[in-house]
């Protein structure tokens, strides 16, 4: 019997419905009104929808900005040209709101969320003041509200910085077209009066005194400057936060040296850096999540202490996260000019030469009359301070920390987990270069139950082993990991480790994405018993023989090959079909090899296009007798895109 709406318990559409409505908070450029509309709609679909949809009709207020001159409009199909006459026409403000439909339904109280979004340029303090005003939002009871989003990242086309730089940059107006355009150019340069963010501030603290979450994405506007139009709310209420989730063009100020104690989720995002020296210092102890993006690597641990009344004389060398159980960190190195001549990946080579001792490839060909040219070009600073990390400072403890999260690692991964208590971590993600993986020891995590490792380069000489290494101890990672991720960015071939050396035996779901042959497939699945799903991208198929072009032939090859199962346990593939030089026949040869082997398999996750051409394919070998007990069970595979 298969599934639907009707027959699904109430259980598990709430948990779909709850991850639908958690995924659309978290895109680039969330529109927030649009999923109000996308659940109302789910709610009239059917009764049972109904019952689980309404909750989240009602959980949140909307209050999203648009310029109806230019929304609407499918600006990928417009010119450059007609781009900016389409900025130049006055603005057609619309404030969509479903606030009028929730108090007419007498369901104020069951409000949780406000959100108050823009899609044009950047809003002014008193724009959106007099907005909230004039819907008489204050007349009303929103005692329930407890959490706050603001989305001030405006669509980068219509940024008031990119529309003056165009108008700017055009000579060729008319006297007419050129006194509008000064006269709009005009109004940006002028700053914001402090007044606008104070009203802001004390409008929204009176008329939703119970937040104590906000989450904010907002870019840089001209007029607001390092600032932004939600300072003075933050500064205002910094003390009844719980939750931070913030992302900005710059930082903002706080108003306080320390952040408050009773912060226990906290997430710091910025363009650049330099950021974060405008950043109050952290009281650790109470944090239960905590995710910093852009951080300079010498400037970590330091910026946390135990609470506001540590003091320099107070102060010891170990930083407690006691409460932390989630951590996730991306960092930054700055940029430095080198000439023309060299790349990143040159200077990579260069550090990775030194500590290792391995020529570049490109070295025995290099002339040595080549002189650097006088033009520069800006690469990553691989200084050491940008690179290693300091250990003359602080050092944290993490007695509950459970998931681990390192993104763009500049300096050897294995100098920061040494302070990680890795035996306790139950996930664990890492992505960096190849200097970053150098050394790293992934043993000893007997908790461990899900890990991602991406190892990327862009350079042209990559290092052959060096993948080999890293999809070896990626599958050395013991018996309780369950779900595991392996990219390897490298051209040469990435060859699975002999059988002794795979102890990741519980795997049910495993993704690799990098240079392991198709030939290797079998021997890897005989390995892992009761792994359920298998996504293999980027991998490299076996040239097929001859005569495999028929069925006749095809069928031939299997009866003369090894076709006893490998998997008993897996039931879904999802192969990349997209691969350079693959063409129709070498891809379904390949596939096919592997599924023909796996009794078990339910589900071929490919482009529709490739699953109607493999199943065309596929239907003369169920003709013959000889080899229908190695493709029967294909009959009823799902070909899902």
């Amino acid at each position: 019997m298969v599934a639907s709406l009707q027959t699904l318990p109430k259980q598990i559409l709430d948990r779909i419905l709850e991850d639908c409505y958690r995924q659309a908070t978290q895109s680039y450029h969330p529109k927030f009104y649009k999923v109000h509309r996308d659940f109302r709609e789910y709610a009239q679909l059917c009764r049972s929808l109904r019952e689980s949809a309404q909750p989240f009709v009602s959980r949140r207020v909307v209050f999203e900005r648009y310029n109806q001159t230019v929304e609407g409009v499918d600006k990928r199909e417009l010119s450059h040209e007609e781009k900016k006459a389409a900025k130049r026409q006055p603005p057609q403000i619309k404030w969509l709101t479903n606030m009028q439909a929730v108090v007419a339904m007498d369901a104020t109280d069951a409000v949780t969320e406000v959100v108050i979004s823009s899609f044009d340029r950047y809003p002014l303090p008193d724009d959106v003041l007099a907005m909230l005003e004039r819907m008489e939002f204050a007349k009303h009871d929103w005692t329930g509200v407890t959490r706050l989003y603001v989305n001030f990242k405006a669509d980068y086309d219509l940024d008031d910085k990119d529309v003056l730089a165009d108008e700017d940059d055009d000579d060729d107006d008319d006297d007419a077209s050129e006194a509008n355009d000064a006269a709009t150019a005009a109004a940006p340069i002028e700053w914001i009066p402090d007044d606008s963010f104070a009203a802001l501030a004390s409008y929204l603290e009176t008329a939703m005194p119970n937040v104590d979450t906000l989450w904010m994405d907002e870019n840089r506007c001209r007029r607001v400057g390092p600032r932004n139009a939600m300072s003075g709310y933050i500064a205002d209420r910094i003390d009844k936060f719980r939750t931070l989730d913030l992302r900005f063009a710059h930082m903002p100020a706080f108003g306080v040296k320390v952040l408050p104690a009773q912060l226990t989720r906290l997430t710091l995002s910025v363009h650049s850096a330099y950021d974060y020296i405008d950043i109050p210092r952290i009281a650790a102890p109470t944090l239960r999540s905590l995710t910093l993006a852009s951080i300079p690597l010498h400037y970590l641990w330091d910026r946390f202490c135990s609470g506001a009344a540590e003091t320099a004389a107070s102060a010891t060398n170990t930083v407690v996260f006691e409460q932390l159980r989630r951590l996730e960190l991306s960092f930054h190195m700055p940029y430095r000019s080198v000439p023309i001549g060299k790349t990143e990946d040159d200077l990579m080579w260069e550090r990775w030469r030194r500590e290792s001792g391995v020529p570049h490839p490109s070295d025995a060909d290099a002339s040595p009359n080549v002189g650097a040219r006088l033009k520069t070009v800006s690469v990553k600073e691989r200084a050491p301070r940008f690179t290693q990390l300091k250990t003359t400072g602080r050092r944290p403890h993490f007695p509950r920390l459970r998931h681990l999260q390192l993104n763009s690692y500049p300096g050897r991964i294995s100098e920061i987990l040494k302070d990680m208590p890795l035996a306790q971590l139950r996930s664990l993600d890492i992505s960096g270069d190849m200097v970053s993986f150098k050394g790293i020891r992934l043993g000893g995590m007997h908790c461990l139950q899900r890990s991602v490792l991406a190892c990327f380069s862009d350079s042209p000489f990559r290092e052959s082993a060096h993948g080999n290494r890293v999809l070896a101890k990626a599958l050395a990672q013991g018996p309780n990991v369950r779900s595991l991720s392996v990219s390897a960015s490298t051209e040469y071939r990435i060859r699975v480790p002999p059988a002794d050396r795979i102890t990741c035996t519980g795997l049910r779901v495993l993704s690799i994405s990098g240079q392991v042959s198709y030939a290797d497939i079998p021997a890897l699945l005989r390995q892992l018993p009761v792994l359920e799903c298998l996504d293999l991208q980027r991998a490299r198929f076996v040239k097929p023989p001859p005569a495999v072009r028929t069925a006749e032939g095809m069928a031939a090859h299997m009866l003369a090959s090894d076709m006893r199962p490998i998997s008993t346990s897996l039931v879904k593939f999802v192969p990349d079909v997209l691969l350079r030089n693959a063409t129709d026949d070498i891809v379904f040869y390949n596939i096919l090899m592997v599924i023909a082997r796996v009794p078990s398999l339910r589900e071929l996750k490919m482009f529709s296009f490739y699953s109607t051409q493999f199943f065309r394919e596929l239907l003369p070998l169920f003709k013959i007798h000889k080899v229908l007990p190695f493709v029967r069970h294909l009959a009823a595979l799902d070909y899902t895109d």
